[in-house]
């Protein structure tokens, strides 16, 4: 005979006494049990459904009981042949319930990983897992035991690089800006994007952020998730206060300055973000800046400015004065061709400057008036940027056509907006360096690719468009 359910879409509320057989709430649906309200499953399991459209999710701030002997099972939906970040929503759990899976602990002396042979090893509330799933396919992972609810905190340290992985312990959404970040922890959180290329790439969130972040406060039920300490040990202690059923969509706040440059490369991009808060200083802000944790996915292209010796995601300084030129670097694991967007820049008043010089060819790109910066790159080294609130000295180079050389062929980008001039065109000289040409010829397309020959040999460039004539220099390796 077919065991009868309830489907649950509702809050059981003014002191209610509930009792159900099987009680299951479907993705996407949520259950709310008030304060002085008890739900009683009398038969069966109490279960919170997730799969690829979403989670369930449950706010058990009354009473769950099961007087038909059942429990409850969290039900945590996961991608095939990757990585994730999990933590127990369910108190009770032990190593042994992912049996023939691959399970690790993160180490913040060591800011190592270590595997969990032993199936009895305690699965801590609170506390984050690396798990891999050996599944050929997409699998449902399912914490049983009793549902955590009310006070719960977890120790973090600072005895190596004070990163420490935490976890959601609540089977329902925990909303990060309703939690008081302690002292002596960065007020960030990170978490584990394994749909990110190869190997995936961190996503990360501070109050206040606005665009430069990459996700949201809202941190899914049974996530694990990374906070670093910076000022020592502490406790981090969240509440019921902090509980939410589901998410809302990103809000980009426009309150301050922020510029944000998102690097595009191999069909990914990440970004990283430039602004200015008078209450922050040039040193690390733990309520304003964001570290930058470094992916291991080779074809992930990453920026990253710096203070001090650390990367830093989000980088807040306390004005523009004092801060006119910020250096930044770009980083990826494969050859190709990259691209800068700069983005919000209408936070800014219309009167600042903003520029984008390439260190390594002395381009110099008024980002006011074109917006993306295209590069070649050979993985192996960082590559340097400066970023300035200024207008450059007058002896800097400053163009909107973008030249460069990258795998013996020659780039010369003309600005976006000549797209719309339908007479655009424009004459592209090459000379070796006893001033003979190479060649000459007249173009109507905003991006060329001119193949060049030679190894070790530079070559004199020379561009006329219109009353504009830019002479650079190019490398072919």
């Amino acid at each position: 005979m077919k065991k009868a359910y309830l489907i649950l879409v509702m809050s059981l509320s003014m002191a209610y006494f509930v009792s159900a057989q099987e009680t299951r709430v479907e993705p996407n649906t949520c259950l709310t049990v008030e304060s002085g309200t008890t739900l009683d499953v009398s038969g069966g399991d109490l279960i919170i459904e997730s799969d690829a459209t979403g989670d369930a999710s449950l706010i058990d701030l009354g009473a769950v009981t099961y007087t038909g002997g059942g429990t409850a099972n969290v039900e945590r939906y996961l991608t095939e042949g990757k990585w994730h970040l999990v933590s127990p929503s369910v108190s009770g759990t032990v190593s042994g319930m992912f049996t023939d899976d691959y399970l690790q602990y993160h180490s913040e002396g060591s800011n190592g990983w270590t595997d969990i042979v032993p199936l009895d090893t305690d699965i801590n509330v609170m506390q984050g897992y690396a798990l891999w799933s050996i599944s050929g396919s997409a699998t449902t992972e399912v914490f049983t035991g009793a549902t955590n609810t009310g006070a719960q905190s977890t120790a973090f340290t600072q005895g190596g690089l004070g990163w420490n992985l935490v976890g959601n312990p609540y089977p329902s959404t925990l909303d990060w800006d309703a939690v008081t970040v302690p002292g002596g922890m960065n007020g960030a959180i990170w978490l584990f994007d394994a749909t990110i290329g190869t190997n995936g790439d961190y996503v990360y969130y501070i109050n206040g952020g606005g665009a430069g972040n990459t996700t949201s406060q809202y941190i899914p039920s049974g996530q694990g998730f990374f906070v670093r300490a910076t000022g020592g040990s502490g406790t981090l202690a969240i509440d019921n206060g902090a509980r939410v059923h589901g998410g809302q969509d990103f809000y980009k706040s426009t309150e301050i300055e922020i510029l944000v440059l998102k690097a595009t490369g191999n069909g990914i991009t990440t970004q990283t973000a430039i602004r200015f808060n008078e209450n922050a200083t040039s040193g690390v802000d733990d309520l304003y800046d964001v570290y930058r944790i470094i992916s291991d996915s080779p074809e992930v292209p990453m920026l990253f400015t710096k203070s001090g010796d650390e990367k830093m995601a989000i980088n807040t300084l306390s004005a523009i004065v004092g801060n006119e030129t910020v250096p930044m670097w770009f980083r990826a694991g494969m050859i190709g061709t990259y691209t800068i967007s700069a983005n919000e820049i209408g936070t800014f008043d219309k009167e600042t400057p903003i520029y984008l010089e390439d260190l390594n060819t002395g381009a110099m790109q008024n980002l006011r008036e074109v917006p993306e910066y295209s590069f070649g790159y050979k993985s192996g080294s960082d590559k340097g940027f400066m970023v300035h609130f200024t207008k450059p000295e007058n002896n800097a180079i400053e163009s909107n056509i973008n030249i460069f050389a990258f795998n013996n062929t020659l780039n010369v980008n003309f600005p976006v907006p000549e797209i719309t001039n339908n007479a655009f065109s424009a004459e592209i000289m090459v000379f070796d360096l006893t001033g003979k040409t190479i060649l000459q010829t007249t173009t109507t397309k905003t991006n060329n690719q001119i193949p060049l020959s030679g190894s070790n040999t530079i070559y004199m460039v020379k561009v006329v468009s219109g009353s504009e004539v830019v002479n650079e220099k190019v490398f072919i390796k």
